[in-house]
């Protein structure tokens, strides 16, 4: 009889995870057709990680140093191969991840419906109504457009999100075992997704429902049951913390000498601070009407990329201008549309109209004051969003909040109101009908919100109907690029903007229209309960995903053909791939749209000059910024640059242009050159450029003859005389990312400059077996006293810490298995009671 019962309790659950299941199958279907997703995020991240995934898979080793861009960099945040996490296995199964594809985007939405409904159970909402949440969670426009672009951490750590909560307030609830043991596994998982701007948001919300439950406890009387409840809280998460101990400690190490929490020692940039440029980190910063997307998502025209359709204005402007029709397909299915102040963007963040309608009624419903603190994260999340146009806060913030100035892209600080309306909604509906209010006050509360969101889409639609111009800050330079053409063009580009934002105003009104009637008819006795909330999830389930189909589709996929010439290399580097060196390095300058530093696909196959990754070396992005970017011709020798590729090539193709005048490895130096700031040693590296290599009136560095070194080596140098003999050499004679060995022939003490990149930590150098001390030499390479005679030098790498994050993971994810196994026994154990 106890095994029916439970199996009875079970099958409805069963049943819902089962319908997650079948309409993330359906939504991402083209997956299953052997078609996958290459965002460009997923696609840089598979070519810049291409060697150091390759020596993983040869070695069952992390490479832990890629030399495949930026002249070479840690691995902390690029390709870490944790083994003693247990839980870093547990979300690559989840995921179905296999190390170098895509992911199936599949898992992602049923991750986070699972996750979300979980939230659900913990507050006790109607499995029903949270399953209805959970579709409203799991396809808001944001959770598509983000696995379209390949954002997979930020993608994981939201949907995770929800669950971690849950876990809290089941604690707080009395549930200290089950509760704590489900805030750690979702956790853990969350922790090792390791997006850490979605994680300090996290922190945030976190420390808010703390002191909400705090303020709650005292007030009733139950400060015991919090204390319990937070220890058991705080123990869990300390424990899981430790099992993502070697990203964490590996990836904080690196953060200090990144450009993301470095500091340049430039005197122009070192009065900035640590942490990022304000305009950088500013630049996507949500425009105050743009956030009214969450209610109508083409009010600021959608995308970038935005397909409108032939028998748009566009499309009829381009036809009676004569354009050929192959013109007017790729024109109208990539417009332009968006006029809102953000660079670009794939797409709005749509809520869902429904959604917003059921929050503002939660606002009304709910009876439990935890509401105004859940709606005032929301709004307070939705203020940072504004970022540089609500500056009074965010740049407070950004000055003043530890961390804050590590991140950029404030319009993400949405997906937290991207959480809390669905859930409120869920939860205010789930209030609405379990009998608390009569049927008069029940219309009475739908009529408010009806007014309220309804009212707003009216005025969304009269504003772009009489006020509004649909004019985008880009809009001029866009005119310019279609010549002659270009006003017609952008007057049908406006025109288009203005029909999208009325239509779906009009259509976000009949949405909010059509969930009102649906509780009207439940508050006047026409329909039960159970059809109100079939015919509410029914609109949000169709609300959302048609708007979440426009940004994730068929044409999202490519087909494996098409996906396997992504990576197919060009004539110029099979040609370069031919050179059996094993280490030098290559400059692309063919990509004028990119640019070298923005160009992810030549690490692939080469080790980059450029390359593409947005926390690359401090130092690093100083060379770039004083000397790269002018193409300086010794910085770029003295970088063992071996092969250029420059465009010019028949019918435009790039071709290759060999450089006799790279250094190669390492190579000894007569004199040094004594910087005393880190302004003169870098402008002590000034030299012509490639384009002019004659002209040194900007400065003439010879890399060869002369390193230049920081005055505060001079004490460690002491009375060390050096010099070369005329056949002084050293040659490389074993590499791999982690380590390299090199052979020195010098019949006096020597000065060796290596072209490697200088990182203070986890670089080792042995002379025959002796460890040396290594220098920042010529502002970003490696340099080495070498004593007179033949010598093995060798070099080895290992990420600082990351033995110390292994045994620590280790221990955390025994500790956390044996909560979560508690957890689930006395959860068991009430249950067999209760039975």
């Amino acid at each position: 009889m106890a095994a029916t019962s439970n199996t009875r309790q079970f099958l409805p659950h069963a049943l819902i995870i089962g319908i997650f299941i079948i309409l993330s199958c359906i939504f991402c279907y083209p997956a299953f057709q052997g078609n996958k997703i290459l965002p460009h995020d997923t696609y840089s991240w598979i070519c810049v990680s291409q060697e150091s995934r390759d020596y993983y898979q040869e070695t069952g080793e992390n490479a832990f140093w890629t030399n495949s861009l930026f002249g070479g960099m840690p691995v902390a945040l690029l390709d870490l191969h944790p083994e003693t996490n247990w839980y870093s296995k547990l979300g690559a199964a989840i995921q179905n991840y296999t190390n170098g594809e895509p992911t199936n985007p599949v898992f992602y939405f049923i991750i986070a419906m699972i996750s979300f409904y979980t939230l659900m159970l913990s507050l006790r909402v109607n499995k029903w109504i949270g399953a209805a949440g959970a579709i409203a969670f799991a396809f808001s426009s944001y959770i598509p457009i983000i696995a379209a672009a390949g954002h997979n951490t930020k993608l994981l750590d939201i949907a995770l999100l929800p669950g971690l909560l849950a876990g809290m307030i089941t604690a707080y609830r009395g549930k200290y075992f089950q509760g704590a043991a489900l805030a750690g596994l979702f956790l853990a998982l969350f922790l090792y997704a390791g997006h850490y701007q979605i994680i300090y948001y996290a922190i945030i919300v976190i420390a808010v429902m703390v002191i909400a439950f705090l303020v709650q406890a005292i007030r009733n009387g139950q400060f015991k049951r919090f204390l319990l409840a937070s220890l058991s809280l705080a123990v869990t998460a300390a424990i899981a913390s430790l099992t993502s101990a070697t990203p964490l400690i590996t990836a904080y190490a690196y953060n200090a000498h990144s450009i993301r929490g470095g500091t340049s020692e430039l005197h122009a940039k070192s009065a900035e601070g640590g942490g990022l440029d304000k305009d950088y980190a500013f630049s996507w910063s949500n425009g105050i009407g743009e956030t009214f997307c969450i209610l109508v998502p083409n009010l600021y025209g959608g995308s970038t990329a935005e397909n409108i359709g032939e028998d748009s204005h566009l499309g009829e402007a381009l036809s009676g201008m004569g354009a050929q029709p192959y013109m007017i397909d790729q024109m109208t299915t990539h417009a332009n549309t968006y006029w809102g102040p953000q660079p670009f963007v794939s797409g709005p963040v749509y809520f869902g109209a429904v959604v917003c309608f059921l929050f503002v009624l939660s606002l009304c419903a709910i009876r439990s004051k935890h509401k105004w603190w859940a709606a005032g994260v929301a709004l307070f999340f939705i203020l940072l969003s504004l970022g540089s146009h609500f500056q009074a806060l965010n740049y407070f913030l950004f000055d003043h909040l530890p961390m804050y100035n590590k991140f950029r892209t404030p319009s993400m600080a949405l997906s937290i109101p991207l959480l809390i309306f669905p859930a409120m909604g869920a939860w205010g509906l789930c209030e609405l009908l379990n009998g608390h209010y009569n049927k008069e006050e029940i219309w009475k509360k739908v009529r408010t919100a009806l007014v309220i969101t309804g009212g707003l889409c009216v005025l969304i639609l009269i504003s772009a109907m009489m006020f509004m111009d649909f004019t985008g800050e880009r809009d001029q330079a866009m005119q310019q690029q279609y010549g002659q053409a270009g006003e017609q063009i952008m007057r049908a580009i406006r025109e288009d903007r203005s029909a999208m934002a009325m239509k779906d105003a009009f259509r976000s009104l009949v949405y909010i229209a059509l969930a009102a009637l649906a509780l009207w008819a439940y508050a006047k006795n026409k329909i039960k309960s159970q059809f109100a909330v079939l015919a509410l999830g029914a609109l949000i389930t169709i609300d959302e995903v048609s708007v979440a189909k426009r940004y994730l589709n068929s044409d999202s996929f490519l087909d494996e053909i098409t996906y396997e010439q992504q990576f197919a290399p060009r004539p110029v580097d099979q040609q370069i791939m031919k050179d059996t060196d094993p280490y030098y390095r290559v400059m692309d300058l063919s990509d004028g749209g990119n640019g070298p530093f923005n160009n992810p696909k030549p690490s692939l196959f080469h080790k980059m000059v450029g390359g593409y990754h947005p926390a690359k070396l401090e130092i690093y992005q100083d060379l770039i910024e004083h000397q790269l970017s002018n193409l300086n011709y010794p910085v770029l020798n003295m970088l063992n640059t071996k092969y250029f590729i420059v465009p010019g090539g028949k019918d435009g193709q790039p071709i290759v242009q060999p450089n006799p005048a790279a250094l190669g490895n390492a190579w000894f130096v007569s004199e040094i050159q004594w910087a005393a700031t880190a302004d003169a040693e870098m402008q002590a590296l000034n030299g012509p450029s490639i384009q002019n290599p004659m002209d040194t009136s900007r400065g003439n560095f010879q890399p060869a003859e002369t390193a230049v070194l920081r005055e505060k080596y001079k004490e460690q140098f002491g009375s060390f005389n050096f010099g070369k003999d005329s056949s002084a050499h050293i040659q490389l004679t074993k590499y791999s990312p982690r380590e390299l060995e090199f052979t020195s022939q010098n019949s006096q003490n020597g000065f060796a400059v290596f072209s490697d990149i200088y990182y203070p930590e986890g670089w080792t150098a042995t002379i025959d077996g002796k460890e040396v001390p290594i220098y920042c030499t010529d502002y970003v390479l490696r340099g080495i006293q070498v004593p007179a005679g033949q010598h093995t030098i060798k070099f080895s790498f290992v990420l600082p810490d990351f033995e110390k994050g292994e045994n620590i993971a280790l221990t955390g994810s025994i500790l956390l298995t044996l909560i979560i196994l508690t957890g689930l026994f006395f959860a068991f154990k009430k249950k067999k009671t209760a039975v």
